[in-house]
């Protein structure tokens, strides 16, 4: 970080697998170890989140760099509540975005409980005035198309950003 950015921002970013996979795919803890430590200090101050489900996502790749830097970070990980679970029924269930999970996959994907997540922190008061982001490297789909999380973002007036843009917000330069 530089200096004084970011220091008192409330921006809370909810990331996604595929974020996380990017980060470990694109920026190799070996080579860009203050990216690695920017993210770590994000976690410790509750800025960067994810529900339980991604930590299981990442689980299912196996052991490699990003789950190990999850594993050391486990804080980040929400555990679902019954009105997550409730948003995230809604998602599922929404014919408008028939095609975003695999109902036949034995653990669930993490996508719609991303989103759930930040719909319900954003509903939620606070003492402080947050910000809640989702964060996934993925684009918006065309129409007819598999709906991903941007489209599902748009329709809950979500920001949705990728890993590089949340570097920007961030002012981190390595």
């Amino acid at each position: 970080m530089n200096g004084m950015e970011g220091k008192f921002d409330r921006t809370i970013y909810c990331i996604d697998t595929s974020s996380l996979i990017t980060i470990q795919r694109t920026y190799r803890l070996s080579v860009f170890p203050s990216l690695w430590g920017s993210m770590t200090e994000l976690a410790k101050v509750g800025r960067l989140v994810a529900p339980k489900e991604v930590l299981e996502e990442l689980r299912q790749g196996g052991g490699d760099e990003i789950l190990q830097w999850a594993e050391k970070n486990t804080s980040i990980f929400y555990i679902l509540d019954s009105e997550q679970i409730e948003v995230t029924k809604q998602i599922v269930n929404n014919p408008e975005f028939n095609g975003l999970v695999d109902h036949d996959k034995e653990i669930p994907e993490a996508d719609p409980f991303v989103i759930a997540l930040v719909v319900v922190k954003k509903k939620q008061m606070s003492l402080f005035a947050e910000d809640w982001i989702v964060v996934a490297d993925e684009h918006q789909a065309e129409p007819g198309k598999k709906p991903r999380i941007p489209n599902v973002c748009k329709k809950y007036d979500i920001e949705c950003y990728s890993t590089l843009c949340l570097f920007e917000k961030e002012g981190w330069k390595f």
